[in-house]
C-alpha cells in the first residue's frame, strides 16, 4: 500500500467525517470509514491506521536535534537522575501520566515519583514533539523555531507529563502487565511507558488486552467491555452505594463506572493503607533545566 503521511490530528478528522457520514446515511461506521478513507486517497480505512503508524515510527526514528541533545547532555551532567531512576528507564519499568489524571492517582508502597529522570524520558517525548508535523501548516517544530525557542517549547511540553517508577521485586515483562498494573493504580491511562529500556507511546497502540479481554482499543466505535476484575470490584463494594446510586451506576459509561468503583475501593479500610495520594506539586527538576 502506498504511504501517505498521516498524522492523528488528520486521522481525527477523517473519524469524525465518518460519524457524520454514519448518521446521515443509516450506514455502519465501518462502512462510512472505508468510503471516508477512499474519498481522501486511502484504499480503505485499515491503510489510514497503517499510515498513521508509520507516520508517527517516522517522527521518532527521526534524531533529536544537536541543541536538545546538548541541553539534555548538560542536565545529566549537572543533576544526574539516581541509580535507581536510571536502571528503571533501562531495565524496568517507568510510565508517564497526563499531569491532571495525575491528580486523580494513588501509588502503592512499590511506586514513586521519579521526576530526577525527565532528562531520560525527553531523549524519547521530544522526537516526536519536534518531528511532528502540523496538518494546517504542514511544517514542524523543528524546521520552524529557533534553537533557543525549541528548548523552551520542549521543556514547557514535558510539564504536561509526571512520571512515576516501579521499584517492586518483580516488575512486568510485558506491555499488557504493566498496563493492567498502571489502572490498579487510576482510572485513567498512562500516556507513555517505558518498560526493559523500550519507550512505549500508548497513543500509537492500537489495543491492549488483559487476561483475553480488550482493556484498550484505538479503533473507532470500539466499546470495551466491563472486565471481570470490575464485576469482581462491584461485588466487593457495591454495598456502600445506597440504591439510587446503584441505580444511577447501571446507566454510567464504562469510564464513570470505572472512576466510582476505584473510589469506593480507596474508601475502604484496606484501600486507604493500599494507597497513597501523590500529593506533590509539579515543581519539577525539569525546571532547572532553563538555566543551564
Amino acid at each position: 500500500m502506498e504511504f501517505i503521511s498521516t498524522t492523528a490530528t488528520a486521522a481525527e478528522k477523517l473519524k469524525r467525517l465518518a460519524k457524520t457520514l454514519r448518521k446521515t446515511t443509516g450506514t455502519s461506521l465501518a462502512v462510512a470509514l472505508d468510503a471516508v478513507a477512499k474519498q481522501h486517497g486511502y484504499k480503505h480505512w485499515k491503510h489510514v491506521t497503517v499510515c498513521l503508524e508509520q507516520t508517527a515510527g517516522a517522527s521518532r526514528s527521526k534524531p533529536l536535534p544537536e541543541s536538545l541533545k546538548d541541553l539534555l547532555d548538560r542536565a545529566a551532567a549537572r543533576n544526574p537522575a539516581s541509580a535507581e531512576s536510571q536502571k528503571a528507564f533501562a531495565q524496568g519499568f517507568v510510565f508517564a501520566m497526563d499531569v491532571k489524571d495525575a491528580e486523580e492517582l494513588s501509588l502503592t508502597s512499590e511506586y514513586a515519583e521519579c521526576d530526577d529522570g525527565w532528562y531520560l524520558a525527553a531523549r524519547d517525548l521530544w522526537r516526536g514533539l519536534v518531528h511532528y508535523r502540523d496538518d494546517e501548516t504542514g511544517t514542524t517544530l523543528f524546521e520552524t523555531q529557533s534553537p533557543e525557542d525549541l528548548a523552551g517549547t520542549a521543556l514547557d511540553d514535558l510539564q504536561n507529563y509526571r512520571l512515576f517508577r516501579y521499584f517492586g521485586a518483580a516488575a512486568p515483562t510485558s506491555l499488557e502487565e504493566a498496563y493492567k498494573q498502571t489502572r490498579q493504580l487510576s482510572f485513567f491511562p498512562p500516556t507513555h511507558i517505558w518498560l526493559g529500556g523500550r519507550f512505549i507511546d500508548i497513543g500509537d497502540v492500537p489495543e491492549i488486552r488483559a487476561d483475553d479481554q480488550v482493556v484498550l482499543s484505538t479503533t473507532p466505535g470500539f466499546t470495551v467491555l466491563p472486565s471481570d476484575d470490575k464485576r469482581s470490584r462491584y461485588e466487593k463494594f457495591g454495598h456502600l452505594l445506597n440504591a439510587a446510586e446503584r441505580a444511577l451506576f447501571d446507566r454510567m459509561t464504562v469510564q464513570e463506572q470505572d472512576s466510582l468503583l476505584f473510589q469506593l475501593g480507596q474508601q475502604t479500610p484496606v484501600g486507604q493503607a493500599r494507597y497513597q495520594p501523590v500529593h506533590s506539586s509539579v515543581t519539577s527538576t525539569w525546571r532547572d533545566a532553563k538555566k543551564i
